[in-house]
């Protein structure tokens, strides 16, 4: 898929993300890394990665603070079926902001799709 369509689509899936969680993204971003392969610690590739603040965990000193980021990574999701795609780009956004929300791995598990 080419970088435009997926980053529409990305794009897309946030938009589509209920307005009661979507009005509590503050102080992120979600963005397409077009090019990388990441793995994790065991060597299981990374389609999408979380790093920031917790919203649970931002207390009164949470001010002044770059963004959190949720990072896509588009070679990764690409070793699926181009016509997945539309449904794994949005099980990874719903992921990430899952641990933007506060979420561990395992409860994340309850809800995997991929």
């Amino acid at each position: 898929m080419e970088l435009n369509k997926f980053e529409a689509q990305v794009e897309l899936t946030v938009k589509g993300i209920p307005k009661k969680f979507r009005d509590l993204l503050e102080n992120i971003t979600i963005e397409v890394e077009p090019d990388r392969l990441v793995f994790d610690q065991e060597q299981n590739l990374i389609l999408g990665q979380y790093t920031g603040v917790p919203l649970p965990q931002r207390g009164i000193g949470y001010r002044n603070v770059l963004p959190d980021k949720i990072v896509i990574y588009k070679k990764a999701l690409e070793r699926y079926p181009a016509a997945r795609l539309p449904e794994l780009i949005a099980n990874v956004i719903q992921h990430e902001i899952g641990h933007y929300f506060g979420m561990s791995e395992q409860e994340l598990a309850k809800y995997k799709k991929i």
